[in-house]
C-alpha cells in the first residue's frame, strides 16, 4: 500500500478526490448517466462535484466562500488551511481576502506525485 499523495487532506477532502476520481470515470463510460446524476446531485446542492469553468486572473482577490468554491472545499476548510498556514490570506475592512496565485499554489500538485495518483486511479 502507497502513501495518500496529499498528507495534508482531511477526511472529507479525501472522499471528495475519492468521488471526484469515481466521476471521471463514469464520465469516460456512460456521459449520459453522469450527465443525470450530475443534475440529481446539484438538486441536492451537491455542485461541487461537477467541475465548471471558473474565470478568474492572477490579479482576482476572493472572499472565503469564492475561494472555498475555487478549491473545491467548504469555507471551514479554507479557513483550517489558512490558521495552519497551508494558505496565505489577509484581512481588508475586516473580512479575509486570498489571492488567486495562492490559491494556485495550493492545488498545484508536483508532476510526480500526479503521476502516480492517476496510474493508481486510471
Amino acid at each position: 500500500m502507497t502513501d495518500w499523495p496529499w498528507p495534508g487532506d482531511t477526511p472529507l477532502v479525501r472522499a471528495r478526490r475519492v468521488a471526484i476520481a469515481y466521476r471521471a470515470r463514469l464520465l469516460k463510460a456512460d456521459r449520459a448517466a453522469c450527465d443525470e446524476l450530475d443534475a440529481k446531485l446539484a438538486e441536492w446542492g451537491q455542485t461541487w462535484v461537477a467541475p465548471r469553468l471558473v474565470t478568474v486572473d492572477d490579479c482576482s482577490v476572493l472572499g472565503p466562500a469564492e475561494a472555498a468554491e475555487f478549491l473545491g472545499v467548504s469555507v471551514a476548510e479554507v479557513r483550517r488551511l489558512r490558521l495552519a498556514g497551508r494558505l496565505v490570506g489577509e484581512r481588508v475592512r475586516g473580512r479575509w481576502r486570498y489571492r488567486v496565485p495562492d490559491l494556485r499554489r495550493l492545488v498545484e500538485v508536483p508532476r510526480s506525485r500526479k503521476r502516480r495518483v492517476d496510474q493508481g486511479l486510471a
